[in-house]
């Protein structure tokens, strides 16, 4: 006898199907509502990448303008907005609006892109911001505020937009590197002129940073030159392999014949590098200590005199009416040369350092600092022969580090030859980057008021050695290194260096110019010191 389906079981068999439905419609909206938001989210993403992109373009023509502010440079009317309070950049054509508005962020409305001026940021140590005297305002911080439209998630959120929201934070920080040759003019053109026939270099720079030359003009042709001279950068840096040409302004390609080895290479646009010297004070006015001694004569062989006929040895401190020499063998003791009147080398001139017996102020160098305009001069027939040739082994600090082998530099040299501090204000220090260790080596010997517009002039008709830091910028009436005028008032202090037809002719130390003149027969070995480590301004992005 057949068994009669129960009614229950007929009914789910009947109502399976439409389970089925239910759970296949539940599956397609999850999955629809998924993609929806992947696509959001992703359209999201997108939107944040660019924000972010935008502020950290706005963020760093920003500080780039702080940086320029800070070293009294013109920004022009792109950078003339105020630090004083937040910077709503609707309708603003402030740099850091326009960078947001060409990357995408045109501020069409009230706060989709402000700025503004921190005081102090989490985690950047206070070393490492400068001063107010230095820098007046140097954290920049840029936030962009998308409101981004949402094509899914409405369904589920009700929110039609979704605010994508990027920061960026930039700062003027205070950093600790090797410093090139620096060309410190700011706007004007041909701040580094050199001229010649091409024959031979003009100037070579033999070890030093991976920097050699550093010219700051934002003018197209602020390297220039004429007769097409060679500038020899091939035993550059510190492998002696080669080191770089850096030019914020142009031209693009050099104006002259560069020779940069295997490793180097001429950089425009490179970024500027601002006075390493700003903090480093002035002497105090006046006799410093003293009157000065204005030379007393001294035989052959006392303190260190190297000429068989005698010289005059000159003692640190105040010279009214400057110092001048002329037919004679001068040799100067450690100690502050305070002139107000000039430095003259004239006709058969020489000058040398006294020996180690002559203690002076303690330094184990000589500073010369120019009060007024009068400034350095050395005729063309400075220099020449004594009985005694200088021993170049005597150049370094007394426990400093020797040249890098392989320069070339002499065992002797005759001619000029002046030797900057190791210690006390003017003094430098030498630091190993690996292990730490530092050393005494030379450091400021030419030092120009930086309220004056002083032009000196180093050449002469035979060989010499300058070891130390030439020093030539006017800033300010003040005489301060910060708060600098702008051009045409600021930035007027020259220096023109010459050689001789290639004989040895070496600065060993580092030069900071407002302009540099190469002119005559320059033919100058410059033997920068990898080591000579000084503080500088870097417009950075911190967060």
């Amino acid at each position: 006898m057949r068994r009669k389906r129960p009614s229950h079981l007929s009914r789910w068999r009947n109502d399976s199907g439409q389970t089925t439905i239910f759970v296949a419609i539940a599956m397609a909206l999850f999955l629809i509502g998924f993609v929806g938001f992947a696509v959001d989210m992703t359209n999201l993403w997108f939107h944040r990448q660019m924000a972010q992109g935008a502020a950290d373009a706005a963020c760093q023509a920003g500080v780039m303008d702080l940086l320029f502010r800070a070293e009294g440079v013109s920004v022009g009317s792109a950078g003339n907005f105020s630090t004083a309070s937040t910077l709503d950049c609707s309708g603003s054509t402030a740099a850091p609006c326009q960078y947001a508005s060409l990357n995408g962020y045109p501020a069409a409305s009230t706060g989709q892109v402000t700025v503004s001026f921190p005081t102090s940021v989490p985690g950047l140590g206070s070393g490492s911001i400068p001063p107010s005297s230095w820098v007046p305002t140097p954290l920049i911080k840029v936030d962009i505020v998308d409101s981004v439209r949402m094509f899914f998630s409405p369904l589920i959120t009700r929110r039609t937009t979704q605010d994508v929201h990027a920061q960026a934070t930039c700062a003027v920080m205070v950093v600790t590197v090797p410093v090139p040759m620096i060309i410190l003019d700011p706007t004007r053109p041909c701040t580094f002129e050199t001229s010649g026939t091409g024959m031979q270099p003009k100037i070579s720079i033999l070890g030093g940073p991976i920097q050699s030359v550093q010219v700051n003009s934002i003018n197209a042709t602020a390297p220039c030159a004429n007769g097409n001279p060679i500038i020899d950068l091939s035993q550059g840096g510190p492998n002696l392999t080669g080191s770089t040409f850096g030019v914020y302004g142009g031209p693009t390609s050099p104006p002259f014949v560069f020779q940069g080895g295997s490793t180097g290479s001429y950089q425009s646009p490179h970024s500027p590098i601002v006075d390493p010297f700003a903090l480093v004070p002035a002497p105090p006015p006046g006799p410093t200590p003293a009157l000065g001694v204005n030379g007393k004569s001294v035989a052959y062989h006392v303190d260190g005199c190297p000429t068989a006929g005698g010289c005059t040895e000159y003692s640190w401190g105040y010279y009214p009416s400057g110092i001048s020499v002329k037919n004679e063998t001068a040799i100067f003791g450690p100690g502050v040369y305070y002139l107000d009147g000039p430095f003259d080398l004239q006709a058969n001139s020489i000058v040398r350092p006294t020996d180690s017996s002559v203690v002076g102020d303690g330094s184990g160098g000589t500073t010369f600092y120019f009060a007024t305009s009068n400034s350095v001069t050395v005729w063309s027939n400075s220099g020449g022969t004594t009985t005694d040739a200088f021993q170049t082994s005597l150049a370094p600090c007394p426990g400093g580090l020797p040249p890098p082998a392989g320069i070339g530099l002499p065992a002797t040299i005759n001619g000029n030859v002046l030797l900057g501090p190791c210690t006390g204000t003017y003094g430098q220090v030498d630091t190993d980057p690996v292990t730490g260790t530092t050393t005494p080596a030379r450091g400021m010997l030419f030092f120009q008021n930086r309220a004056t517009n002083g032009a000196g002039a180093w050449g002469g008709g035979g060989q010499f050695l300058l070891a130390g830091t030439i020093y030539f910028h006017q800033c300010n009436a003040a005489g301060t290194g910060v708060g600098c005028n702008n051009p045409p008032t600021g930035y007027n202090a020259t220096f023109t260096l010459q050689g001789n037809a290639c004989s040895a002719t070496y600065i060993m130390g580092m030069i900071a110019t407002d302009k540099l003149i190469q002119g005559g027969t320059p033919c100058i070995k410059m033997v920068l010191d990898p080591y000579n480590l000084q503080k500088v301004l870097k417009a950075t992005m911190v967060r």
